[in-house]
């Protein structure tokens, strides 16, 4: 890319582009840039699997969570229920 890159700009300070070194000019940048999109792509699509697996055990967590007290409302409520029988 940088040989295109110095090609391309002498040419223009010489007012001399042809379409052949436009071409190669343009050909070389799109492989360049072609090259950088399909890694973000790859990046992306680990990210949004890291992000399923996070939103997942953030559901489970939750579901435990949610289980966990209902639990402790229902032992407080047995335990409350013995101190009322015991005190009476």
């Amino acid at each position: 890319m940088k040989s295109a890159q110095r090609k391309m700009e002498s040419a223009l300070a010489t007012g001399d582009v042809s379409e052949a070194a436009k071409n190669a000019y343009l050909a070389q940048v799109k492989r360049y840039f072609a090259g950088f999109e399909r890694e973000a792509r790859v990046h992306l699509r680990n990210l949004d699997k890291r992000l399923e697996h996070v939103n997942q055990v953030h559901f489970n967590l939750s579901a435990e969570r949610g289980a966990a007290v209902k639990r402790i409302e229902v032992t407080q409520a047995v335990l409350q229920d013995i101190d009322r029988v015991a005190g009476a």
